[in-house]
């Protein structure tokens, strides 16, 4: 066989390959996703959602935001994070998606006891998660993210530092 058809033949089945493995990451993955939802943080539960949009099949843009008061023991203090990240989505299987988000955005803590203060901080901020779908237009998500301060917390109180993770748990709504 000629060197030329041998090339030929290995990069047509190379791409073969490639299309069969990445045929299935299209399902759910188009339009809008909302995912009201709870989180836990820092042993601490916060209310807040997640909104999804797909730019392309598999990359899209998210905003996630989630208010948590009584982040610390000994005082009141409310956090409360906004973030805008990409995310890419993959479905693994025909109930399963799995996805990676990146971005970044803002940190608000609301100190009211024992003096009040407030501080604003950008955040960058990495997460991975999934939902399985039990039904067509309903699924279920979980995800941990991750997010890193660009600056401190506030003084004097250290439990203010946003460098945590944060559990999710919500219902996705396809739009």
């Amino acid at each position: 066989m000629k060197t030329g058809i041998r090339v030929y033949l290995s990069t047509t089945l190379g791409f073969l390959l490639f299309l069969f493995a990445f045929s299935g990451i299209s399902r759910a993955s188009s339009g809008v996703l909302l995912s009201p939802g709870i989180a836990l943080s820092d042993g601490k539960i916060g209310f807040g959602g997640q909104a999804k949009l797909f730019i392309v099949p598999n990359l899209g843009v998210e905003t996630d935001a989630v208010w948590t008061p009584q982040i610390c023991s000994d005082c009141r203090l409310a956090q409360t994070t906004l973030t805008e990240n990409l995310f890419y989505w993959i479905n693994p299987f025909s109930i399963l998606s799995l996805y990676l988000t990146g971005g970044g955005g803002i940190g608000l803590f609301q100190l009211s006891s024992p003096q009040p203060r407030t501080s604003l901080l950008p955040v960058f901020d990495i997460g991975l998660g999934a939902v399985v779908w039990p039904g067509k237009h309903i699924g279920l998500e979980i995800e941990n993210r991750w997010f890193f301060p660009a600056g401190g917390g506030i003084d004097g109180n250290p439990a203010s530092r946003l460098d945590s993770n944060r559990l999710f748990a919500g219902i996705v709504l396809p739009l």
